[in-house]
């Protein structure tokens, strides 16, 4: 019952911001104060599970524990907080067979997961700086990517 009226909310948030027009940004905002935006003109899909919020888009999935969101919201493109997160360090993108972070701080720890728990690849960055990691090694399938207390899932072919 919970989840269905989330998901009612949901979409009737999305659907105002739609006819606004000026809101171009759903923000998931957690309670230790971080956030993440995600920009309306890729059309993210949320999703619920028992625990978690699932938000997809066409680049990426990102599974948030319900426990540790606060809320979300949408936000303007003018709001520079805004701006700055759509470049933040948990962005990623592959080159080949390589995972690429643009930006990373010092202690951050990326990690790679099977959907079965394994660990694949466990890394600590030593300095804040660009960073690339190889996953040539993997097999084709699906695998779960940690940094900084977010998880994406990622489809490796």
């Amino acid at each position: 019952m919970k989840t269905r009226l989330l998901m009612l909310l949901m979409l009737c948030l999305c659907v105002s911001a739609k006819a606004e027009g000026e809101k171009t940004h759903l923000v998931v905002w957690a309670k230790d104060g971080r956030k993440v935006a995600y920009a309306l003109s890729e059309t993210p899909k949320l999703s619920f599970t028992e625990t978690n919020l699932v938000i997809q888009t066409s680049k990426l999935t990102v599974n948030y524990n319900l426990a540790d969101m606060a809320r979300f919201t949408y936000a303007t493109s003018e709001d520079a907080a805004i701006r700055s997160l759509e470049t933040g360090d948990n962005t990623f993108s592959f080159d080949g067979d390589m995972l690429l972070f643009p930006s990373l701080q010092a202690g951050s720890t990326v990690s790679i997961h099977t959907p079965g728990g394994l660990l694949v690849l466990s890394r600590m960055v030593a300095a804040a700086g660009q960073y690339s990691f190889p996953i040539s090694h993997l097999d084709a399938g699906v695998y779960l990517v940690s940094v900084n207390g977010l998880t994406y899932k990622i489809v490796k072919r």
